[in-house]
């Protein structure tokens, strides 16, 4: 496994509406050496990722009014030790491997949209590589990562909604993007863990029939294994 190392990367602070950027040092690894951890990401850490790079190009686009970060891929995004994602500083001599991966065929093919003109800044160009590099990042956790339908549905939608597969359904903003990213809340985990625990209740008196026991406190009123079943669920629906 690769270490971690010293990246310079771009620090976005808000105020007001305003974004503006100072550049900083992090320790972390690059996004492409991260996925290489076979089995060691999450579903919801891969989806909180996503979150955080819309987010981190949405700061860029305001910090520079508009202009687009252009060279948006696994190279160019660090994995900090805190598991937060930063975008490097491409003005630093330090990421200077940036644009020398993206001289490699396999990265202009793949990071490089086919309508990308030499000293194109419009956003379009980082819409396409957040599709890309949400399509790379699925495809490198695939092995050990299920997705539920909905899931799959939603980001296949966002991606060819970055990629400009339909001109009429692209998007206008990163802000879109973020609103239709699908989240995974521990609410939702939290309640299937509930209905867990009451499909075992269910089983066990199912299995060992109806128990009593002896409860001082409702003055010695006989509680069967039902009751205090049925008592969990009440509690549970309320």
């Amino acid at each position: 496994m690769i270490t971690a190392e010293s990246y310079d990367v771009l620090k976005f602070v808000e105020h007001g509406g305003k974004c503006r950027a100072s550049m900083d040092c992090e320790r972390g690894r690059l996004l492409i050496q991260r996925l290489g951890d076979s089995g060691g990401i999450t579903k919801e850490q891969l989806f909180k990722w996503f979150k955080q790079l819309v987010c981190e190009l949405e700061k860029y686009h305001r910090y520079q009014n508009g202009k687009c970060y252009r060279y948006l891929n696994p190279y160019s995004i660090l994995v900090t030790e805190e598991e937060k994602i930063m975008l490097l500083d491409l003005s630093s001599k330090s990421s200077g491997f940036v644009f020398k991966n993206m001289q490699m065929p396999a990265m202009r093919k793949h990071f490089l949209s086919p309508a990308s003109a030499v000293e194109n800044t419009a956003p379009d160009e980082d819409f396409y590589n957040l599709g890309k590099t949400i399509q790379f990042m699925l495809a490198r956790t695939e092995d050990y990562i299920t997705l539920t339908r909905r899931e799959t549905y939603l980001l296949s939608r966002i991606i060819d909604k970055c990629l400009g597969e339909n001109p009429k359904k692209k998007y206008k903003n990163l802000k879109q993007v973020h609103k239709e990213l699908p989240d995974i809340t521990l609410k939702r985990v939290k309640k299937q863990n509930k209905k867990t625990i009451l499909i075992i209740l269910a089983i066990v008196l199912a299995l060992t029939g109806i128990c009593t026991v002896k409860a001082a406190a409702d003055g010695g009123k006989n509680i069967s294994g039902k009751d205090i079943y049925l008592t969990y669920k009440q509690a549970d629906e309320e």
